[in-house]
């Protein structure tokens, strides 16, 4: 029972006067024998609090099934029932739940006896209010904190919070300090003066109030000794701090050195960015003078190709004048065309011979007229089919499942479909994938045959209002004949066969030949009317060709000189070209030198003086500030370890002065706790005030009166320890008074 008020159950009707409420906790359905306890609320105006239970459920536990969930209120609660109905399983099952040991509840010696017979867990459900100002992480548990603690029949046990995951570990042996059957009856009779007298030391918490003070005590005592050795300390820090501020205070001499020398770097920068700017200005001049240069180079070229032009014209003039050149241009093309000819013959005749080949080996296979590999291909098809690689089995080639109803129209057929013969059908991409993998262990990537990825239907399309009709002439598609819904549709989808008519046209082998002898017969004639033509003039090229020679010597000779022009223009191209290069370049490293004197000096810096000059000075000074250095240190250096010295210094003094009066206050206040713990013992001793002055022995009372003494002790020991909730068994000897006189 708690001390301060709390807030009713919501399972409790709160109501003016007092009432009692009982929850009956239904157990096991092999114990329906025996009834299960109740719980009963004497409940109170509602109010707020915090620790308190509001309810347990237990599965599983000691030889219960199934017991609870017992709400409890927020006062006193009386738990009643017959024997074996498990009133004390509750409180073991609160000791368990909240993490005590299984020795403690002297109901077993090990954690997997509480677990049921036959069954390999057992659970406890603990809830604790959790409400009010003084909520524990209400925003992490809400207004309820669950403890749900597992036991496993190899004696091992988990513990997690309902709101957040996690082990809980730090549990003390009886967290509720629950006084259980075994030790209510031997508590009087075994335990000597001293150890109820330990006993009232710790409930009253005067021991771990006498245990806390000598801690205090012992480390006041290091904490003075680490005084006394910060104070030594202290002192090498003083004098290590005078040292510093010394050195200090000696390099004010050498700050005008590195002033100069600042100012010299500056001027020094920018003495670089002026002469950047001299070689940029001279190598602008000499691009000025190239390109100067180059124009008059160029005129003079055109003065050239302007002549060589006018030559040429005239040689154009003088080829007109001669009827070789047209008539040696026309034997070329006349001989190229007929390479060209022989050629696409040759090209002709070597095909027709590979197909021919491919015939005549088809009479064995008839699969190899579509392609030498294809049997190995389809083999490997039918393979990788078996093993389960295509979802749906390719079908081709397409040749191969064409049969034509009339055979004489083959030919045409084939020239209709033409390279479809050859063609693959897949349902879809995956399958596609795999025979494009099998196809390249037998083709080259160019000479693959043809794939066709198109999900595969039991039925023909639908082509009656698109196919063509004619009272003579047949259709492809009506020629073609084939089991498979999925060729007829891929050449309808391909090749449009429904709307393509085959016409027989019957024309004689002379009426065919007649016109290639006409052909070849007037190539003939003309060229011996060229022939003739070609002796006829012969004479009179000869003279022209003389003339040829000469325009051709002179064009030769203004050809020489307009390539040295154009030698010598490109030459100077290549010169400015370099030049805008390096111009570019001297333009970035201006910007970067202007740049770099910008940081280290934003204004422009007026330099009378070369840079060689400038450099010697600010190596004569660098020398001498090293010198200083050497001697003192480097200024930044001493400053940074001066001001580092002063830091420690006044730390570890403030740091002493306040040890000191930490130990000066924690002597005040263990002066006064000291007061406060003597007067708050004799009060203590003060309050056992005892009704009836007659002393008896332990051993002599009864089984009651040991009891309700028990209960009486604790009860005195209530109004001076501080618990969220407090439980007893056995509490029928409240009521010995009630019903003995006692």
């Amino acid at each position: 029972m708690s001390k301060r008020p709390g807030q009713v159950n919501g399972n409790v009707t709160p109501v003016k006067s007092r009432r009692v409420e009982s929850v009956v906790a239904r157990d096991a359905p092999d114990e329906t024998n025996h009834p299960g306890p109740s719980s009963s609320d004497l409940s109170l105006p509602p109010t707020v609090d915090i620790g308190l239970i509001e309810s347990i459920t237990m599965k599983n536990f000691m030889c219960h099934n199934l017991l609870g969930p017992f709400h409890f209120g927020s006062n006193v609660n009386f738990i009643v029932g017959n024997n074996g109905s498990g009133k004390s399983a509750i409180l073991t099952a609160l000791i368990v739940g909240l993490g005590g040991k299984a020795t403690v509840t002297n109901r077993g010696a090990s954690l997997k006896d509480f677990v049921r017979t036959g069954e390999n867990t057992a659970d406890v459900t603990v809830k604790l209010r959790n409400r009010g100002p003084d909520a524990f992480k209400g925003d992490v548990y809400g207004d309820c904190i669950s403890i749900e603690h597992r036991i496993t029949s190899d004696g091992c046990r988990t513990c997690r919070l309902k709101s957040k995951s996690g082990n809980v570990s730090d549990f003390l042996d009886n967290p509720v300090s629950i006084l259980n059957q075994e030790m209510s009856k031997q508590f009087l009779h075994s335990k000597s003066e001293s150890d109820k007298y330990k006993f009232f030391m710790k409930a009253t918490l005067l021991e771990q109030m006498k245990r806390d003070y000598i801690h205090i005590k012992q480390t006041k005592t290091v904490t003075r000794d680490q005084v006394e050795r910060q104070e030594e300390c202290l002192k090498d820090l003083k004098q290590e701090f005078l040292q510093k501020k010394e050195r200090y205070e000696n390099m004010s001499s050498f700050s005008e050195m590195k002033a100069t020398l600042e100012n010299l770097k500056k001027k020094m920068a920018w003495c670089l960015v002026i002469q950047v700017e001299k070689k940029l200005q001279n190598l602008k001049c000499k691009i000025d003078s190239l390109r100067e240069e180059q124009e008059s180079l160029s005129e003079e070229n055109l003065k050239l190709k302007e002549q060589i032009k006018a030559n040429g014209k005239a040689h154009k003039e003088q080829e007109l004048h001669c009827p070789c050149t047209p008539l040696k241009l026309y034997i070329q093309v006349a001989f190229i065309s007929t390479r060209l000819e022989e050629k696409n013959i040759q090209v002709s005749f070597e095909a027709k011979q590979k197909r021919r080949n491919q015939l005549l080996a088809s009479r064995s296979n008839k699969l190899k007229r579509f392609g030498d590999r294809v049997p190995e291909l389809l083999a490997s098809i039918d393979e990788a089919y078996a093993m389960g690689r295509f979802l749906k089995k390719p079908i081709g080639p397409i040749g191969a499942y064409i049969s034509l109803k009339d055979p004489t129209l083959a030919v045409a057929v084939e020239c209709c479909l033409r390279s479809f013969m050859k063609t693959f059908c897949c349902d879809n991409y995956k399958d596609e994938t795999v025979l494009q993998e099998l196809m390249s262990r037998y083709y080259h990537k160019g000479s693959r045959p043809q794939i066709i990825v198109s999900p595969f239907t039991e039925k023909v399309y639908n082509i009656h209002g698109r196919k063509v009709h004619h009272p003579v002439y047949p259709s492809v598609f009506d020629i073609i004949s084939t089991a498979s819904p999925v060729i007829i549709n891929c050449l309808i989808d391909m090749r449009g066969i429904e709307s393509i008519l085959i016409i027989k046209v019957s024309i004689s082998w002379k009426r065919v030949a007649h016109p290639e002898f006409e052909s070849q017969g007037r190539q003939i004639a003309h060229f011996t009317l060229v022939f003739f033509w070609l002796t006829l003039h012969q004479k009179s090229v000869r003279s022209f060709e003389d003339e040829q020679v000469k325009l051709e010597a002179e064009c030769g000779k203004h050809e020489r000189n307009l390539k040295i022009l154009e030698n010598k223009l490109k030459t100077h191209e290549e010169n400015i070209q370099a030049m805008k290069s390096e111009l570019a370049q001297k333009e970035e490293e201006l910007e970067e030198s202007v740049a770099k004197a910008s940081e280290i000096s934003p204004e422009r810096q007026q330099v009378d003086r070369s840079a060689k000059s400038i450099d010697t000075e600010i190596t004569r000074l660098k020398k001498r500030i090293s010198v200083q250095e050497s001697t003192h240190g480097d200024q930044e250096q001493v400053v940074r370890e001066y001001a580092e010295a002063l830091a420690v210094y006044r730390d570890k003094s403030n740091q002493v002065r306040d040890l000191k009066r930490f130990i000066d206050r924690l002597d005040n206040i263990m002066s006064d706790r000291q007061n406060r713990y003597k007067i708050l013992r004799r009060n203590i001793l003060l309050q056992c005030l005892l009704e009836n002055d007659d002393v008896s022995d332990m051993k002599s009372l009864s089984g009651g009166e040991r009891s309700f003494s028990t209960v009486c002790f604790i009860l005195s020991l209530w109004e001076i320890t501080e618990s969220p909730f407090r439980c007893l068994d056995e509490f029928d000897v409240y009521m010995v008074r009630l019903h003995g006189g006692t």
